[in-house]
């Protein structure tokens, strides 16, 4: 239970007390949202025990130490897992801001009992039952016609005499960044996703991203929030990254994205809030829909598609040895790919929940998604690893990219303000598609 004298008085003074009861209950209401964070906290560093997947933790580091000590059972933990969700089910507070933690908090509790269940063996009924209860979205459904239709338009787009995969491979590979070049290619585009966003927000003064490049991750990009507006930028130089990517992944993980959102998180709503719930951000959850959408949608937000194409023609192509490319057409390409890439959501739920096996689904990412062979084989490893965290990039950036756009319409300086309403507030899933109507 609360361990709150005010709690008992606040409950003991029911309607009769008037002003002096709403006083005590908003007290009450502020000090029990801290209560319930510090459970949530320390059930969540324990949690990660027997969890592999990263977390991001922005509290005492002496309470990580202690949670990796405690040698208290998975099943117990879901235990008070489920008794914590319970109760912040049933507060009731007037105070509406409160309320939206409340169910936030809550809804993070529910996400990491349902993942617990998972890590298990109690699997969830379908993977739209897992995406709504671990991420607070409802996952759209597309059907095979809807890529073997985008396909015939790139069939179009790239012509040639070999098989579609073949023809969209042998184009794609036109466009890789040479390993030994990738990681200067890297540090221009973030520093240009760096100075733009500089120009909407004001990031903290000593914020700095450290690029790294790592081998052997199912991952692309993953970035490493230390703390202290600090990151690192880890690049998988295992994988082919191609041209587009460059600035995606500045804006995606550097800026306007994670390492950007990280710090305005640590610094506007844990610090000068005294939000503390966000001092732990676990993976799989309704937050990551947020971070992963919004860091999706970062490079859209950032560049034009004049302003993309203009800067990888003057500063990035030259850098790669890649000068001479059809940079027009290319996006042509990446727009279809940009739609095919719910095929991957599709892989995940025959893979997960249907008949189909690893291979399986490989090559049916290779036939629908028109993904290579190697590509296809990491989304499957990630989707095997992380499930379905994978509507968290496409569904994600689908919601915020429509409300955002919806909200500020063409101009720009609205956009970035709506963003950071997003990001800051902070959303949830489903109030965005509460918002859109859908």
């Amino acid at each position: 239970m609360i361990p709150s004298k005010l709690f008992k008085r606040c409950r003991s003074l029911g309607l009769l007390a008037g002003l002096v009861s709403a006083f005590l209950c908003a007290q009450v209401s502020a000090e029990a949202i801290d209560d319930f964070s510090d459970r949530f906290i320390e059930l969540g560093l324990r949690f990660q025990n027997y969890d592999s997947s990263a977390y991001l933790f922005l509290g005492d580091k002496a309470l990580v130490a202690e949670a990796k000590a405690d040698d208290v059972s998975l099943s117990d933990l879901l235990l008070s897992l489920q008794s914590l969700h319970e109760e912040m089910s049933a507060y009731q507070t007037d105070d509406s801001a409160l309320k939206k933690r409340y169910k936030d908090l809550g809804d993070r509790a529910l996400a990491m009992m349902v993942r617990g269940q998972i890590l298990s063996g109690d699997m969830p009924s379908d993977f739209e039952t897992e995406a709504k209860l671990t991420f607070d979205v409802t996952v759209p459904h597309y059907s095979e016609q809807h890529f073997a239709d985008l396909a015939k338009r790139l069939d179009s787009l790239i012509p040639g005499d070999e098989p579609l995969p073949q023809r969209v491979e042998r184009f794609r590979d036109e466009f890789v960044i040479p390993p030994n070049k990738l990681k200067d290619v890297l540090s221009v585009a973030i520093e240009e996703c760096r100075r733009r966003t500089k120009s909407y927000i004001n990031l903290p003064q000593d914020e700095r991203a450290e690029l790294v490049l790592v081998n052997d991750m199912h991952w692309v990009g993953f970035t490493v929030y230390e703390g202290n507006s600090f990151s690192k930028i880890l690049l998988n130089q295992g994988v082919p990254v191609h041209i587009e990517r460059a600035l995606e992944l500045g804006c995606h993980e550097g800026y306007p994205g994670h390492h950007a959102h990280a710090s305005m998180l640590q610094e506007e709503v844990i610090k000068k809030r005294g939000w503390k719930e966000y001092e732990l951000i676990q993976l799989i959850g309704p937050m990551a829909v947020m971070n992963e959408g919004a860091a999706s949608y970062a490079v859209d937000l950032a560049f034009t598609r004049s302003e993309r194409l203009a800067f990888e023609r003057r500063h990035l192509l030259p850098i790669a040895g890649l000068e001479k490319k059809d940079l027009e057409r290319y996006y042509h390409y990446i727009d279809i790919i940009d739609e095919l890439n719910y095929a991957r959501t599709e892989a995940a739920r025959k893979y997960l929940y249907g008949d189909m096996s690893f291979d399986d689904a490989v090559q049916w990412l290779m036939d629908f998604g028109l993904e290579t062979r190697g590509t296809a084989t990491q989304r499957m490893q990630f989707i095997k690893a992380q499930r379905a965290y994978v509507v968290t990039y496409n569904y994600g950036k689908t919601l915020v990219k429509r409300y955002v756009e919806q909200e500020a319409g063409d101009d720009l300086d609205a956009r970035w303000d709506i963003f950071k309403q997003v990001i800051l507030t902070p959303m949830s899933p489903s109030e965005l598609e509460r918002a859109l109507g859908m």
